[in-house]
């Protein structure tokens, strides 16, 4: 269907932009069938990017960043409206089930190699520090996702693990199944008083009265797109949603180290003097390595679609996470600065 869908895309992009695609060249996107990236350039040599996905669109993902970009915050990549103001459409039929949104093509590289230099970080935390003083939409951007704290799912996700992993090893079972296993149970116990540790917190930041802030929510070197004379953009809006400000901070670097105010990471002195919510980082980075455990198995044990390698590298990327410098370090180092009664939970992480 790559084709005929690559020949529908052009087609929307004059009947739905009127903009006719001089070239229009699909780009390499791993494995998801689901989604397509393409550049396009139309009769006055404009260059564009397209994304294309059939699975369900999450509005806010397109509306977030245009609410934002509209608002002055110039480094946020925002969708271009169609002819009649939508930020997205559907292809025709027969393949109607793919949804496009239409975007600048900003020159430049992202990813965590090469690197992001200081300068580049601190531009991001100024970035960042702007989003976050923009007030959300005024009948409370019902679009966006709002930070509840229910551990729920994650602990029934995690029971579904348990329920795998724990029994007998099975004839059938693959070498990444096999390796994980291994794994699971030399973490077990770890990774249900990280789940612990969440309910705990959730409990005390269910009860915040700050306002919550519109957060990019995955915010990391993958989705700042630096340009070729050293500015950052931000895209890739999926995670979008209102909650307190630290739902940003979880690959920025540390907040401080110890010392003045404002030393630290570079994206902590762009982003300049802040209160840091020890409890909400702590509860995030927690999150975090509970997210990439259910990801992981659910990867290895449940993803029939998944060649070998694929398997291999979620069981590898799962050891990973308990590495020393890891994501559960990041957590401990976070718990060990919690508020005084909660300073048990720091020990039970660290034990």
């Amino acid at each position: 269907m790559r084709e005929p869908l690559d020949d529908l895309v052009r087609a929307c992009l004059g009947q739905r932009y009127a903009r006719a695609a001089v070239t229009l060249e699909p780009q390499a996107l791993g494995g998801d069938s689901m989604a397509r990236i393409y550049y396009a350039t139309d009769e006055a040599g404009i260059r564009y990017l397209i994304k294309a996905r059939s699975r369900a669109l999450y509005p806010a993902s397109c509306l977030a960043p245009r609410y934002l970009a509209d608002r002055g915050v110039r480094a946020v990549v925002a969708p271009l409206p169609t002819t009649d103001g939508a930020l997205w459409t559907r292809l025709a039929a027969p393949a109607s089930a793919w949804v496009i949104a239409l975007y600048p093509y900003i020159a430049g590289v992202s990813g965590w190699r090469p690197g992001m230099t200081d300068a580049q970080w601190r531009a991001t935390g100024e970035i960042v520090r702007q989003i976050h003083g923009v007030a959300p939409p005024a009948d409370g951007a019902a679009s966006l996702r709002h930070e509840t704290f229910d551990v729920s799912d994650y602990a029934r996700s995690v029971e579904v693990v348990a329920a795998r992993l724990d029994g007998a090893t099975l004839d059938g079972d693959t070498v990444a199944e096999q390796a994980l296993r291994k794994r699971w149970r030399e973490r077990r116990a770890l990774i249900y008083t990280l789940l612990a540790t969440m309910r705990a917190l959730a409990e005390r930041l269910r009860g915040l009265s700050d306002p919550f802030v519109i957060c990019h929510g995955d915010l990391h070197p993958g989705n700042l797109l630096r340009d070729d004379m050293g500015g950052v953009h931000l895209v890739d809006w999926d995670d979008a949603l209102l909650a307190p400000k630290e739902r940003d901070f979880l690959f920025v670097g540390e907040p401080d180290a110890g010392g003045p105010r404002q030393a630290g990471a570079p994206f902590f002195q762009g982003y300049q003097p802040a209160e840091i919510d020890w409890v909400a980082v702590t509860y995030y980075r927690c999150e975090r390595v509970i997210q990439d455990v259910i990801e992981c198995a659910h990867d290895v044990c449940f993803r029939g679609d998944l060649d070998a390698d694929a398997r291999a590298a979620a069981a590898g990327l799962f050891g990973d996470l308990f590495a020393p410098d890891g994501n559960v370090d990041a957590a401990r180092r976070a718990s060990a600065r919690l508020p005084a009664p909660l300073s048990y939970l720091a020990a039970r992480l660290s034990s």
